[in-house]
């Protein structure tokens, strides 16, 4: 299914996380606990934590999705228009997000349990369930939809870059991290529901498969891109969304991270998008690369550098996700980085964007008011 075909009322869903709740492998179906815009999640399944309130284990606030053992206590949680009937379209959400994009044996049973029971999958892995045989003669037989999110666009379809960035009025907001699964793109999210919330117009410029499953309306799935085309690709959501939207602000959502041996990203992005403000994201209690635990984290002090160095640009500001520290530990990494680096260290989960907000007023207060 074309993904531009999709609206944005909310779908009923349930999220597969199986045995990947506690891991970066869930990063996806964290990301839909927390918040989407495109799907309304009844439920989760993963049959290691099955019993707990899914937001109470993630983030220690009960947010009403129930983690359950089998597909089969998911479905009653759907609405009663749902269970039955393939008419509705309930969905089924793949979560994992394996290394490689692989979608495992215990995925595959699902996957087609999910299918027999009627409902549309969506699966954001670089495995696409509409090649597969047994997956697509199966949905044909039940009517239902597989929508591969990591699907490319047709090479047709592509931009190539053209060095037009900066008619992009918009301040333009970059958020970098220090390693692979630091919680990028749940603080863009932040950041734009703050900037929103005081009035100010802004979009989330999604980069990855969980931003467009979260709603992103622009977006693009940069690791699936012809790489050719990254840039062209990244300069043309930015721009599609100053002509469409003219928000007063842009969150670009980062991915990998510059240093990582196995997922390198970044400098397409500075390079491509330009950014107004620029933000690093650190995981301090991450001592080695996230999936390489013989791979030491490099200091912060390099990861700075490298960056400024190949940007030409300041890092405005440093973000911490403060998973694995207390709301003590993380105030006393957010004074060393601010004593360390002379600038901004915020940990925006339990602060806030306000000190983000500010570097964005003032840059706002530099340019002509948007019509």
């Amino acid at each position: 299914m074309p993904l531009d075909e999709m609206n944005l009322t909310p779908i009923p869903a349930i999220v597969y996380c199986a045995h990947c709740m506690d891991s970066t492998r869930g990063k996806t179906a964290h990301g839909l606990i927390r918040f989407t815009e495109r799907f309304d999640v009844r439920a989760v399944v993963d049959p290691e934590f099955a019993g707990q309130d899914a937001g109470d284990y993630l983030d220690g606030e009960k947010n009403g999705i129930p983690i359950l053992a089998t597909l089969a206590e998911a479905i009653e949680h759907l609405p009663e228009s749902n269970k039955d009937s393939t008419s509705d379209n309930a969905a089924f959400v793949v979560g994992l997000a394996t290394d490689g994009g692989v979608l495992p044996d215990h995925g595959r049973v699902a996957v087609a349990k999910a299918i027999s029971r009627g409902l549309d999958v969506y699966s954001g892995l670089h495995v696409f369930l509409n090649e597969d045989p047994q997956f697509s003669e199966l949905a044909a037989r039940h009517a239902v939809k597989l929508v591969d999110v990591r699907q490319p666009p047709h090479r047709s379809d592509l931009h190539f870059y053209e060095g037009r960035i900066d008619e992009v009025r918009s301040v333009r907001v970059l958020i970098l991290g220090t390693d692979s699964a630091s919680g990028k793109r749940t603080t863009a999210w932040v950041l734009r529901n703050e900037l929103r919330e005081k009035g100010y117009s802004a979009e989330m410029i999604g980069t990855g498969q969980t931003a467009w499953m979260q709603g992103a309306r622009f977006s693009i799935r940069l690791d699936s891109l012809v790489n050719d085309f990254v840039a062209g690709e990244i300069e043309h959501v930015v721009r599609e969304a100053w002509e469409e939207a003219r928000p007063d602000v842009v969150v670009v959502e980062g991915q990998g991270a510059l240093l990582h041996p196995a997922y390198p990203g970044g400098l397409e992005l500075v390079a491509s998008v330009k950014p107004d403000i620029l933000l690093l994201q650190d995981v301090p209690a991450r001592k080695t690369f996230d999936g390489f635990d013989d791979l030491p984290m490099p200091p912060m002090s390099r990861q700075i550098q490298a960056l400024e160095l190949l940007s030409g640009n300041r890092v405005s500001a440093l973000t911490i996700n403060p998973q694995g520290l207390s709301a003590e530990e993380s105030e006393a990494v957010c004074t060393g980085f601010r004593n360390d680096f002379d600038r901004p260290a915020i940990d925006v989960f339990r602060e806030g964007c306000g000190q983000l907000i500010e570097l964005i007023e003032a840059e706002l207060r530099t340019r002509e008011p948007i019509q």
